[in-house]
């Protein structure tokens, strides 16, 4: 594994890698080592196999509760999509319990109103919980075979002039780095393998004054079944969005920071800021 890579970058490449180790057990046995080493290697002596800390660097998050405003246009965009989140071991996306708590009140999802057509379900009110829908459906899409060509596509026909190239988003590294641990070619299926995701929660990480720019992070159930054998892990993805005409786009601008990686429903989803979505 690369050491040269920026730390978030390394923590992102090492969830995916850990994901892939419940699946290991399963189908490439020899991962199992690997997966040991990396969870030593992202949690430190001080670290509890459940616990979460926050970023140590980098700017509050703008717009959140009890932050001074966001403000608007590209710098405000760009400093709300680059803001820390909360990092969590590796090992947390792996199953475990759940917690007795909760980030919040369930968010209610709308509808989309154009689903024939398109590659990806659009339409989606223009609501920050419209907003969430619609990464939603992106995210779901584009994480079909967690292939790199596929985010890509997905991604291209919702993403308006200037957002960053699909391959410089942290969906498509996870997905270089999944594909390339499990020795799988970096595009198309493995003969008797499939993934899904599944969405189960969600968060507003933040939204600039006027309402048409804003960060959010959607979380699931990475399900891979290999010839009948089921392994799941957790999976997360925060995409900057904004409202065009009456649509959401992914936003021209930086790619948003890499998303908390948690098993939905557990503490340390709950501490991330995860709260349950409905439709």
């Amino acid at each position: 594994m690369r050491t040269d890579l920026p730390p978030r970058e390394q923590t992102g490449r090492g969830r995916a890698v850990l994901i892939l180790g419940a699946v290991a057990v399963l189908v490439l046995a020899l991962l199992i080592g690997l997966v040991v080493s990396l969870t030593g290697l992202f949690t430190g002596p001080d670290s509890a196999a459940t616990g979460a800390t926050p970023s140590s660097s980098g700017p509050a998050v703008p717009g959140a509760p009890g932050q001074s405003p966001a403000g608007t246009g590209p710098e405000a965009e760009a400093a709300l999509a680059r803001a820390p989140m909360l990092e969590l071991p590796a090992q947390a996306v792996l199953p475990h319990a759940l917690s007795s708590r909760s980030a919040g009140a369930a968010l209610a999802l709308p509808q989309p109103r154009q689903v024939s057509g398109v590659l990806v379900p659009t339409g989606f009110d223009d609501t920050t919980e419209g907003a969430i829908a619609q990464a939603i459906e992106l995210t779901r899409i584009g994480a079909a075979g967690m292939d790199p060509q596929v985010w890509a596509q997905a991604y291209a026909s919702l993403a308006e002039p200037g957002a960053a190239p699909p391959a410089q988003t942290p969906a498509a590294r996870d997905m270089v780095g999944f594909r390339r641990s499990a020795s799988m070619p970096r595009t198309g299926p493995r003969e008797g393998m499939t993934i899904t995701w599944a969405p189960t929660s969600a968060m507003v990480k933040g939204s600039t004054d006027d309402g048409t720019y804003t960060v959010v992070c959607v979380l699931g159930e990475l399900v891979t079944d290999y010839k009948g054998r089921v392994a799941s892990g957790g999976w997360g993805n925060c995409l900057p969005m904004r409202r065009v005409g009456d649509q959401w786009r992914v936003a021209s601008g930086p790619a948003a920071r890499v998303a908390p990686a948690a098993w939905p429903g557990s503490d340390e989803a709950v501490a991330a800021g995860y709260r349950d979505i409905t439709r």
